[in-house]
């Protein structure tokens, strides 16, 4: 499989934005099957952009919205950035499945997932998503879903967010298909093998107090250590406030899962629970977590260290949380450091988009990927 990028900042001019787009790829060279991934500012929806664009391109697209975007060829909270897979025996099938609410929507994927993957040859070996913002319906919901959907095929890929983090104008969006309540993805059947990085927080940014998981209801932790989780904190020194934004993350060690999973805390409840980001098993040991400057950008280059030194070249998909650029006092520290690696080695092509939930598998001890939901993490996905 082939990976081309291509980028442009011209949000307004809509025609010197698609002949900047068409100008970077060159359409004669595509392999027989072709797909594409776009992030993007709000405004290129607004626009018109993304309908002009879908009609210039022989191939389906799959999108979100994002807080900024890049690739080898810029960096900007205002551009938008296309990046083209094409192989001669991969076959992609893009679908939107939606629109998604609280109640039904576990039957809406299941029936539009099933039709499909019946107008691909064999199951998918690989599939690319973009969940919706939905603020009654959580991507932990929506992800905890469509893995026992899909039967655990591998899925990479990301919660919209977009320039002000607002769930109103988070899109994601399969061609000029646009609903702010659906989900996008590309099933990729063939013998794709990628490999997945996360990496949350450095060592230094966790403590090394772990309480246990003594009850809880999906991703509503209860109680840790057997008092309420609002208790627990406080006797740790940690005070979650109910009305305050909340960026303590929680790190949680699965069990059979080497590495813990950041998580976020959504909302804190009277009872003293709280609501967060993944599902939160009873047993799984627990720790807090802290956000800095210099543990995001450590993340960031251990994370980037994995990706210069896998066998896969092809091609890097990357996908770090929203909050790391939002924290960073310079926002695009993240970006420079990660533009530096990749021409530490050359031409591989690249993709940055920043992310609202992060969606990627990790192994267990066995090595089997198990599909998991993060907060705060650096992801990729390397083909």
């Amino acid at each position: 499989m082939q990976m081309i990028t291509a980028y442009t900042e011209e949000v307004d001019e809509v025609e010197d934005g698609l002949a900047e787009i068409l100008g970077q790829i060159n359409l004669e060279s595509l392999k027989k099957n072709s797909v594409g991934l776009v992030t993007c500012h709000v405004d290129f929806i607004n626009t018109g952009f993304i309908g002009e664009l879908c009609k210039k391109l022989p191939f389906n697209i799959i999108g979100m919205t994002t807080m900024a975007s890049a690739n080898q060829y810029g960096k900007s909270m205002y551009a938008l950035s296309l990046t083209v897979l094409t192989s001669d025996d991969a076959v992609f099938e893009t679908t939107r499945i939606g629109p998604l609410d609280g109640t039904g929507y576990k039957d809406t994927i299941k029936t539009a997932y099933q039709d499909s993957v019946k107008k691909l040859p064999g199951k998918p070996s690989l599939i690319l998503a973009f969940f919706p913002y939905i603020q009654d319906l959580s991507g932990a919901l929506i992800h905890k879903s469509f893995d026992e959907i899909c039967g655990g095929v591998p899925f990479w890929g990301s919660i919209a967010t977009n320039v002000d983090v607002s769930y109103e104008r988070c899109y994601a969006f399969s061609n000029n298909d646009v609903d702010k309540d659906s989900m996008a993805m590309i099933l990729i059947h063939g013998q794709v093998d990628p490999q997945f990085i996360v990496v949350s927080l450095p060592t230094q940014n966790i403590r090394k107090n772990r309480g246990h998981i003594t009850d809880s209801d999906g991703c509503e932790l209860k109680e840790i250590n057997g008092i309420s989780a609002i208790n627990y904190f406080e006797s740790l020194g940690v005070v979650v406030k109910k009305d305050a934004s909340i960026i303590t993350p929680l790190m949680v060690y699965y069990e059979g899962s080497p590495e813990p999973v950041a998580l976020g805390i959504y909302k804190v409840n009277d009872d003293g629970s709280v609501l967060c980001g993944g599902d939160m098993p009873i047993g799984a040991a627990i720790a807090i977590g802290e956000i800095t400057s210099e543990g995001i950008l450590t993340s960031t280059g251990e994370g980037m260290d994995r990706v210069l030194n896998s066998t896969r070249r092809n091609g890097a998909l990357l996908l770090p949380c929203v909050t790391r650029y939002i924290t960073l006092p310079d926002h695009n520290d993240e970006l420079e450091l990660i533009a530096n690696k990749m021409k530490s080695i050359g031409v591989m092509p690249y993709m940055v988009g920043y992310s609202g939930g992060e969606i990627c598998p990790v192994a267990d001890e066995n090595g089997i990927l198990q599909n998991r939901f993060h907060n705060f993490t650096f992801s990729a996905c390397l083909l």
